[in-house]
Order: C-alpha cells, then sequence, then structure tokens
C-alpha cells in the first residue's frame, strides 16, 4: 500500500513539475513574442490606407492594360478591381460521413463548380462592367503615360 501511495504522490508531483514548466515557458514565449511586435509600424499603415482607398465605393482609378509589357489602354474605373476568381460564400465545406470530417468543394455564388474564370472585373465611371485577364497598372492618379484610350 506504501509503495501505491508513493507511486501516486510521485506521479502527482512530477504532473505538477511538468505542468508548472510547460505554463512558465508558455508565458515566457507570449512574453518574448509581445516584446517583438512592432506596435505602429509603416506597413500596417501602408496596408490600412489600401483597404480605406479600395472600400470606397466612389473611389476614381486609372487601369492601364498591359499585353506582352506593351500598355494597349486604359480605363477610367469607380470603386475596386475585384479579382474573378473571389466570390460571396466559402470555397469549402466540411461534410461528416460515418463521423469522419471530409473537406469539398463549395459551389460557386453561380451555383458552379470548378475553377472560376481568370483576371479581374471591374466598374467604369460610366457604370459599365469590364473583364479582363489582360496584366494591369492600377492608380488613384493618371500616370503620365500616353496611351490610347479603348473603345466601348
Amino acid at each position: 500500500m506504501k509503495t501505491i501511495a508513493k507511486a501516486a504522490a510521485l506521479a502527482l508531483v512530477a504532473a505538477l513539475a511538468l505542468t508548472g514548466c510547460t505554463a512558465t515557458e508558455n508565458q515566457e514565449r507570449k512574453a518574448a513574442q509581445q516584446a517583438a511586435q512592432i506596435k505602429d509600424s509603416l506597413e500596417k499603415k501602408n496596408l490600412e490606407k489600401k483597404r480605406a482607398r479600395e472600400e470606397d465605393p466612389d473611389s476614381i482609378r486609372y487601369l492601364y492594360l498591359m499585353n506582352f509589357g506593351q500598355i494597349v489602354g486604359y480605363y477610367v474605373t469607380k470603386g475596386k478591381i475585384s479579382s474573378n476568381g473571389s466570390q460571396i460564400g466559402p470555397e469549402s465545406e466540411i461534410l461528416y460521413a460515418h463521423s469522419a470530417p471530409n473537406v469539398v468543394d463549395s459551389a460557386k455564388d453561380d451555383g458552379t463548380y470548378g475553377a472560376g474564370d481568370p483576371g479581374i472585373f471591374f466598374f467604369t465611371t460610366d457604370d459599365v462592367m469590364v473583364e479582363t485577364s489582360l496584366d494591369y497598372i492600377q492608380s488613384d492618379q493618371p500616370l503620365a503615360i500616353d496611351v490610347p484610350r479603348l473603345r466601348k
């Protein structure tokens, strides 16, 4: 009986000691991470400024289309330039079959499955939707580039 009691006591002490070490190590890691974090970085400010401009539905942008490295035209756009690959709903779902989780692709917003159209889409200041898979440069001010205006 004494042997069992001693073993149980030793096991309890060992468990408490291990728990204490783990908690202390965890606290030290958290403190080190917080000390290493930059609270007010220029990168963060830039990202916040970019997001604010992108989320302004009335923002005017200048989109220059490129083909084989040459600028071939431009559009004056209103609002955000969006990816054709974006969708409103989740891209995958978790289904449970016989208690085992399986991750499957969700239907796209239009009800179809599979890869979406490549490229981007945007709306002009005349509220015309344009889609393209050409490379592009966008700016919130006109750039000093002499390019032809694409016709409607």
